[in-house]
C-alpha cells in the first residue's frame, strides 16, 4: 500500500485547544496544499489524505484530478481501484467515474439511468514545481507557490525524503525560519552557542501573498555542506520568501562567487495536529559531490529540530499574539508571520 494512504491510520484526531485555532484550521481549505511528488504519481490512482480528508488523485485526460476517496454506492476508497479509459473505477463494483466526480456507469445494471446522486466531490488539483497541489475550498486564494529553479539546469535539484511530524504545519514552518534556534538546536552546523544573538533583518510584504527576509550571517562549514573554503566560517546571503500560508524558498548565497544552496519547502496539513513535509534542494555547485551528503544533511537538521517542534503545546499556532512572549528583534519574522495568518483566519473564518 502506498505510504500516502497508510498516514490515514495514524492521524492525530484529538480536538483543538481553543475555537480560534479551529477556524485558522478552517481557512486552510482556501490554500493550495502539496499532497504528494508528482514523480510517484503514475498511471494509477493515489490515497492521500489532505486536513483530515481521505482524497484520492489521479491523471485522468491528460491532468491530475482529485476526488473524495469514497465511492457512493458502498463507502469503498475509489483509490483502491484504476484507471480505466479515462475514468477512475471502484475496486468493489465497478462502478466508473469521471474527472469531475459524476459516476459514468453502474455495470450491475447494465442500461439502467444513472441516479443524479451518483457522483463524489471534485476539488481543484494542479501539478506544478514537481509537487500535485490540492485545494479544498471553492475557489483558491492565492496561486501555489512558485519554485524558480524547478527544470533550471544550472542547478542540480535532488527531491527530499518526506518528513511527517505530529505538530501543526504552522508551528512545523515556523521551525524553519526560527533564526534563534540555530545556536542551540544546531549549535556547530548552522550556528554557534558562543554567538546566539540574532543579527538585524529586515521583514516585509512582497505581494498579497508572500512575505520575504533577509540576513547575512557567517556560518559554519563543517563539511557538511559541500562547499569549500579554508575558513572555519564562511560569508552567506540568506534569502526568504514565505508565500502564505505553509511553504517557503530559502536560497543560501555563499560569498563571494556564485555558488547557491536552495531549499524548498511545502508543507501540508494533512491533520489539525500532522505536518507532511515534501521539500526540494537545489545547488549549482559541488558537481563531484555525491548527492547523499546533502540529503544526509538535511535529514541531520530535520532531526534536530523534530523532537523540539513536537513537544511544543499548544501543537496550533496560537491565534492571541500575546499568549506566547516574543522577543522583539529576534522573533521578527515569526511575528509578521502569525500577524498575517490572524488577519487571513479573522478575513475568512470570522469568529
Amino acid at each position: 500500500m502506498s505510504e500516502y494512504v497508510d498516514i490515514a491510520d495514524e492521524l492525530i484526531r484529538n480536538e483543538l485547544d481553543e475555537d480560534a485555532e479551529l477556524r485558522l484550521y478552517g481557512a486552510m481549505r482556501n490554500f493550495w496544499h502539496p499532497v504528494m511528488y508528482a514523480a510517484d504519481l503514475g498511471d494509477e490512482p493515489e490515497g492521500v489524505v489532505l486536513l483530515g480528508e481521505e482524497l484520492v488523485v489521479a491523471r485522468m485526460e491528460g491532468a491530475v484530478r482529485c476526488l473524495r476517496d469514497l465511492c457512493c454506492h458502498r463507502g469503498t476508497a475509489l483509490s483502491l481501484g484504476w484507471n480505466e479509459g479515462h475514468q477512475l473505477r471502484c475496486r468493489y463494483h465497478g462502478w466508473t467515474y469521471g474527472p469531475d466526480g459524476v459516476c459514468t456507469s453502474i455495470p450491475s445494471r447494465f442500461g439502467m439511468r444513472i441516479p443524479k446522486q451518483a457522483r463524489v466531490d471534485a476539488f481543484h488539483a494542479r501539478e506544478q514545481s514537481g509537487l500535485i497541489w490540492v485545494c479544498l475550498g471553492d475557489e483558491p486564494m492565492f496561486d501555489p507557490p512558485e519554485f524558480p529553479e524547478w527544470g533550471n539546469e544550472d542547478f542540480t535539484i535532488l527531491q527530499g525524503h518526506i518528513y511527517d511530524w505530529k505538530t501543526s504545519a504552522h508551528r512545523r514552518l515556523e521551525n524553519f525560519m526560527d533564526f534563534a534556534h540555530f545556536a542551540y538546536v544546531h549549535d556547530g552546523v548552522l550556528g554557534s552557542s558562543d554567538s546566539p544573538e540574532v543579527p538585524d533583518h529586515d521583514v516585509w510584504r512582497e505581494t498579497e501573498s508572500e512575505l520575504q527576509f533577509f540576513r547575512a550571517v557567517q556560518e559554519p562549514i563543517g563539511g557538511l555542506t559541500g562547499y569549500e573554503s579554508t575558513e572555519d566560517l564562511v560569508d552567506v546571503e540568506y534569502s526568504y520568501r514565505l508565500t502564505i500560508p505553509i511553504s517557503i524558498h530559502f536560497d543560501r548565497h555563499y560569498l563571494p562567487g556564485e555558488a547557491r544552496y536552495v531549499l524548498f519547502l511545502a508543507v501540508s496539513p494533512v491533520a489539525a495536529k500532522y505536518a507532511r513535509s515534501f521539500w526540494f534542494l537545489a545547488r549549482n555547485y559541488a558537481w563531484d559531490v555525491d548527492d547523499k551528503v546533502f540529503l544526509d544533511f538535511e535529514h541531520f537538521v530535520q532531526e534536530q529540530d523534530r523532537p523540539v517542534v513536537e513537544s511544543q503545546r499548544p501543537e496550533m499556532l496560537p491565534h492571541d499574539l500575546t499568549a506566547e512572549l516574543h522577543v522583539k528583534a529576534a522573533d521578527k519574522v515569526s511575528v509578521a508571520y502569525r500577524r498575517w495568518l490572524v488577519e487571513l483566519t479573522d478575513q475568512l473564518n470570522p469568529a
